[in-house]
Parts: C-alpha cells; sequence; structure tokens
C-alpha cells in the first residue's frame, strides 16, 4: 500500500477550545500536507479568558491506545506537548523507547498562555529526566527554560537543559521587546542560529503548539532542523495574523492550508 502524507503522531492535552493542545496541532499538520495521528495526555477545563484544572488520562489506557496504533501506523516524527503526569511521561518514555529511530519535537509545556498550571514539580522532573534525553528538538520559551532549569541566566539555563541531552533547544522569546520576537537554536557546543520577528500586538493561544508541531511537519517533509524552524516561524506568524475571536479572552490563531 502506498502512501503520499508524512505522518506525525501528536501527544498532548485537550484544549476545548480548540486553541492549543492535540486539536491545535492536528490543524497545522494538516495544513502542511502531513497526516497526523494523535494520543491523548490529559483534558483540560479552560476557556479564552481562564483555565480551571487538568485531569491525566489513565496511563494503562493511554498505552493501551499508543499499542494499537503502532501495531497498524508507521511514525515519521512525534511531537510532544503537555504530558499530564509522571506516570503518562513513563508511558511515553517507554514509547520512545521502542522507536529509537524516530525524532522527536518536544515543547515543554509548563503552564497555559492564561497561566494555568499543567503539570507538577515530579511530572517536570519526569519530563526533563525520561523525554528530554530521547528528543531531536526541545522548544521552551525563556520562562519555561528558567523554571525547568531552575536558573535565572540565559547561560546557565541552557547548561543544565543540555545536561538531559536533548540535541538541539530552541530557545522561544529571549529578550524583552515590546517589537520583536527573537529565537535562537543552539546546540550543545554553540548558537547555530538567530531569528528575530515582528511582535503582533495582542494577546494569542496557541502560538507554541502551532510553531513546534509546523516545525515537526517541515521535518517529516525531510527538511534539515534549520529550515523547518525557519519555515516554522513563518507559517506560525501568518497564523497569528489570521487569528480569529471566538470568546472574551485571547484570539485563536488560525492555520491555513499551504498552497
Amino acid at each position: 500500500m502506498s502512501r503520499k502524507l508524512p505522518i506525525v503522531l501528536v501527544i498532548g492535552g485537550h484544549d476545548p477550545t480548540g486553541g492549543a493542545g492535540v486539536q491545535k496541532d492536528i490543524e497545522t499538520i494538516t495544513s502542511l500536507n502531513c497526516h497526523a495521528v494523535s494520543l491523548i495526555t490529559c483534558l483540560t477545563s479552560q476557556n479564552t479568558e481562564n483555565f480551571s484544572s487538568v485531569n491525566p488520562v489513565n496511563p494503562n489506557e493511554f498505552a493501551k491506545q499508543a499499542k494499537s496504533l503502532f501495531s497498524d501506523v508507521s511514525i515519521d516524527v512525534i511531537k510532544i506537548g503537555a504530558i499530564g503526569s509522571l506516570k503518562i511521561a513513563e508511558k511515553i518514555s517507554d514509547l520512545l523507547n521502542y522507536f529509537k529511530k524516530i525524532t522527536v519535537v518536544l515543547d515543554p509545556v509548563i503552564k497555559t498562555s492564561s497561566g494555568g498550571t499543567l503539570i507538577n514539580k515530579e511530572a517536570i522532573e519526569g519530563l526533563k529526566s525520561l523525554l528530554f534525553p530521547k528528543s531531536f528538538l526541545i522548544t521552551p520559551n525563556l520562562n519555561e527554560a528558567k523554571s525547568l532549569s531552575e536558573k535565572k541566566d540565559l547561560k546557565k539555563a541552557l547548561e543544565v537543559l543540555f545536561s538531559f541531552s536533548p540535541k538541539y533547544i530552541l530557545m522561544k522569546d529571549i529578550e524583552k521587546s515590546q517589537k520583536n520576537i527573537t529565537n535562537n537554536l543552539y546546540s550543545k557546543k554553540k548558537l547555530l542560529n538567530r531569528w528575530s520577528n515582528p511582535r503582533i500586538e495582542g494577546k494569542f493561544h496557541g502560538t507554541g503548539c502551532t510553531l513546534a508541531s509546523s516545525i515537526a511537519s517541515f521535518i517529516a517533509r525531510s527538511e534539515n532542523i534549520q529550515d523547518s524552524i525557519d519555515l516554522g516561524q513563518q507559517f506560525t506568524f501568518q497564523s497569528i495574523k489570521n487569528a480569529i475571536e471566538i470568546g472574551e479572552g485571547q484570539k485563536i490563531i488560525k492555520s491555513r492550508n499551504e498552497k
């Protein structure tokens, strides 16, 4: 049986607004001419204004769903977002042990853009010790990097994060600027590239999910790491420009099919 579309597995939480989480991942991946398959780690209660709660799924049921999926579908790239709990992190780690050659893009989501906390301290430690070492690329913003590393200095934060052995780190929004968003790509030894994109005025939901999922999609389409990040940023910028209002709070960014 022939297969025309690259397949990206998204592992993450469900956001009822559709602005972030797995639903946003699927929208992004589909827009970029890939096919998305998914595993849900947690259910959230939130809207465009407020975050109420997060409820991790049953880890054994998660593993059962994964086993069923993998017995039938060949995955090209894995994108990981919110993990929900330490138990789920352990199950994801088991999956990655089985798929050692698949590229993993991990967006280490700790809080929602509305301020809700998605994982507790023990889950954060599991994220670092179990999943970072198996990741090709992690994409924290500066606040997430400081929280994960417990360091306020960017250089020291990078040293701590690289001690868990991800291959690359895309550090997002590293400068306090109202005009631009600056993202840096690092390997363990050096700064590889630096991008500065105009900051669009407003409050938006789903930017991190869109960027990580678009990068994963371009990698699945055989682009190299730097081109994938460059194209992913362009796609995310356009998605922010296409944002819509569905409630009283943050705007929902919208992906459009590639021509």
